[in-house]
């Protein structure tokens, strides 16, 4: 009978420790919950700044894209350049 009441004890103690953890990790989630909405009240996510659209390329100087279309015609005989932008 002795190994019984060991083994209610073990129970016990095994149901306390969990409980014990449940009841702890359910309040880490509900504190975590009110700082998340505390932070976004006083501090509110900043707006994101939508970039205008992009302005025309940049004219290549006319020395540099002959440079470029001779260094292209060195390396690869047969490609063609079509476009050139910074």
């Amino acid at each position: 009978m002795e190994s019984m009441t060991d083994m209610q004890i073990a129970l016990m103690l095994m149901i306390i420790g969990m409980g014990t953890v449940f009841v702890i990790l359910v309040l880490i989630i509900n504190l975590s919950k009110l700082l998340i909405m505390t932070i976004n009240k006083v501090a509110p996510e900043e707006e994101v700044v939508k970039k205008s659209a992009p302005t025309a390329p940049a004219a290549v100087p006319a020395n540099v894209e002959a440079a470029i279309k001779a260094a292209i015609a060195q390396v690869a005989p047969g490609a063609m350049v079509t476009k050139i932008t910074k």
